[in-house]
């Protein structure tokens, strides 16, 4: 549903005990200027301090729960409750994201908060590994910077810049609002009179710089382990399809005892964990598997190169995306954060799911690097 203002209204309505609203406005670090790298994730923080309310205290007396994800492209809040809570939702995810009303106290106390993510991102070889695999891969770029921001950059952040940045991007034509699970009419007619208020055009949105990085960045620490990272680029065609197409690969890599990753790593004893991480965002889209306190480099090297050559799954991993699947789509929550995202890329939020289980039946077919990356955290000199 549009409204007449350009807000998009998607209704995800399923039997469920619960409702979730998600609220998402397209901006993230990738449109944030270097100089204000971070910006949006401080903002996320700030959304949730309105002077003299307590959202905490709100969305609990809703009986519910509320959270906020910051990503390269869109700023997403997300609430969940009971399901006849799903006005009171509705109702409080509106006065967040209108509120324009911050005191100079929270901003210093969430810049602290951030600044300490930021440290501990720093401070974990798994988390930060991660973060330099990106690097190796797109360099100094939108793309190659951290979506947390940088220190120097949160620290500059005053009052008036935050306010400037909201006004220009919390607008209808760059908002859209995901109701899922079990809310009623009068959610929808809440909703739509809300956000159907709102007034204002964003900006374009600038081409986000994706360099070209050092494709190989190494860093010596006092670790037990090695710490290795390959980031992929690969192309893109419609984004919404890739997204759903990456989602399903790093399904395959990392999801359950029977993943390629599992059998390449663990089953041989080389490592215990790992994670995978992807994005896209107009033409540009990667895949990156970490691999954390491995017993050797060379190891970690050759399991993570296995793992991405292409492969067809088997059908019983086909059933085994089935069942995880069903178990995320019965939580309004999941379910609309996942629609959320596909529709951030552009995608028609009815063909959502289809998307994701077509690309679940891929694999890692469908992978040809167009350019590659590793990083290395590692107690050893490297030559």
């Amino acid at each position: 549903m549009l409204l007449d203002n350009g807000v998009r209204l998607v209704l995800d309505k399923f039997a469920a005990p619960t409702a979730a609203v998600v609220v998402g406005i397209g901006v993230g670090s990738l449109f944030e200027g270097r100089e204000r790298r971070g910006i949006t994730h401080l903002l996320e923080h700030m959304l949730f301090r309105v002077p003299g309310f307590d959202v905490d205290e709100a969305v609990e007396s809703l009986g519910g729960s509320n959270n906020a994800y910051t990503e390269r492209d869109v700023l997403l809040l997300v609430f969940e409750g009971v399901s006849e809570s799903a006005v009171g939702l509705v109702e409080l995810a509106f006065r967040l994201y209108a509120n324009e009303r911050f005191e100079e106290a929270d901003l210093e106390r969430e810049k602290d908060v951030v600044l300490s993510e930021l440290r501990q991102i720093r401070e974990d070889p798994s988390d930060w590994v991660g973060e330099l695999g990106i690097k190796a891969l797109f360099g100094d770029s939108d793309w190659g910077d951290p979506v947390g921001g940088t220190p120097e950059a949160v620290e500059s952040i005053s009052l008036g810049n935050l306010l400037e940045f909201k006004r220009r991007w919390f607008t209808p034509g760059n908002t859209f609002v995901v109701l899922s699970g079990g809310f009623g009419e009068e959610a929808v007619a809440k909703a739509v009179e809300l956000f159907g208020r709102l007034e204002g055009e964003a900006p374009p949105r600038p081409r986000p710089t994706a360099g070209s990085g050092p494709r190989r960045i190494v860093e010596n620490r006092e670790v037990n382990g090695v710490y290795y990272a390959r980031a992929v680029r690969v192309a893109v065609g419609d984004p919404a399809e890739a997204l759903a197409m990456l989602h399903g690969a790093a399904f395959h890599l990392e999801s359950g005892t029977k993943s390629v990753l599992f059998s390449l790593l663990r089953t041989l004893g080389i490592a215990y964990s790992y994670y995978v991480d992807y994005d896209v965002v107009g033409d540009v889209a990667y895949l990156e598997v970490v691999v954390e306190s491995a017993r050797s480099l060379e190891e970690a090297r050759r399991a993570v190169s296995e793992a991405l050559k292409p492969r067809s799954p088997p059908p019983y991993r086909l059933r085994y995306f089935d069942y995880v699947w069903r178990v995320a789509w019965r939580s309004p929550a999941d379910r609309a954060v996942s629609i959320a995202e596909y529709v951030a890329k552009g995608g028609r939020p009815e063909e959502a799911e289809a998307a994701f289980k077509r690309a679940a039946e891929r694999g890692t077919l469908w992978i040809t690097p167009l350019e590659e990356a590793e990083a290395v955290i590692t107690p050893e000199k490297l030559i």
